[in-house]
């Protein structure tokens, strides 16, 4: 045929036969702003790997959040192990075996699972390719090794915030919170009305009131929350009891309590 110039010939985009399914899955253990930063980094460095294949395509993608705890739901990864079943991905591309399960049997679990439905995983961070021959052993003992440099990565980041704390350079032992401010120093002083809320709570439970007695009180005597509500969470009242800085401040910094006026 002879060519001619004013036909634009388009490529197709990806031969339908040989190319896999990709399901992207994604996974963060809370909900905090900076674990939903990492989510969004995740997806992207994920899908721009499937982008950069000729191979691949993306079919779905998948994404837990908040579930850190062992047992508690991950509703889109059982969403993936479906789809996967029903063969509408036969291929998974995740960051790492920590995001992929929350411990080292979960892991394991997990990918035999998946393995079983006939699908392949691609880890990136190790670079490794699981397929259904992969033998478990090898899973098993990566698995193991990953939950231990996390595991000891925690044990160091505690260690530092204990040092800090025992020096007096955590930020956490300077972070306003109910029951005190920042003068124009920098340093935390009794917020009045709020700190003897608090005064008054620790009272309460140095008395052995509960949780649940401590709202009451609080509610009969009508003091509101910071965002003046009527009722106290038990999530507050568990907040202001184990938050150190407000503890200490209200030993070292006298104030005259007084209830009356706002919060």
């Amino acid at each position: 045929m002879e060519f001619n110039p004013k036909v634009n010939v388009i490529p197709t985009f990806k031969n339908s036969l040989g190319v896999k399914k990709v399901g992207i899955y994604a996974r963060v253990s809370t909900a905090r702003v900076e674990q939903l930063r990492s989510l969004a980094a995740q997806v992207s460095a994920l899908s721009q790997y499937v982008y950069q294949r000729n191979d691949m395509i993306i079919r779905d993608i998948y994404m837990d959040v908040g579930s850190a705890k062992i047992g508690s739901s991950r509703r889109e990864f059982s969403r993936l192990l479906e789809d996967c079943q029903n063969r509408k991905v036969n291929y998974v591309v995740t960051k790492s075996m920590s995001r992929f399960g929350r411990d080292t049997v979960e892991s394991v679990e997990s990918i035999r699972l998946l393995q079983e439905a006939g699908v392949t995983i691609f880890f990136m961070l190790e670079d490794k390719e699981v397929t259904k021959d992969t033998p478990e052993f090898d899973l098993s003992v990566r698995a193991a090794i990953m939950q231990s440099e996390n595991e000891h990565r925690s044990e160091n980041i505690k260690i530092g915030l204990r040092q800090k704390a025992e020096l007096g350079t955590s930020g956490l032992y300077s972070k306003p919170c109910y029951g005190c401010v920042k003068d124009e120093n920098g340093s935390l002083v009794p917020k009045v009305y709020q700190a003897t809320v608090v005064q008054h709570i620790f009272q309460l439970y140095l008395e052995g009131k509960s949780e649940a007695a401590i709202i009451e009180d609080l509610a009969e005597r009508k003091i509101p929350t910071v965002r003046g509500k009527e009722r106290w969470s038990k999530k507050a009242i568990e907040t202001i009891l184990t938050k150190p800085s407000i503890f200490d401040l209200l030993q070292t910094h006298p104030f005259t309590p007084c209830f009356s006026g706002g919060g």
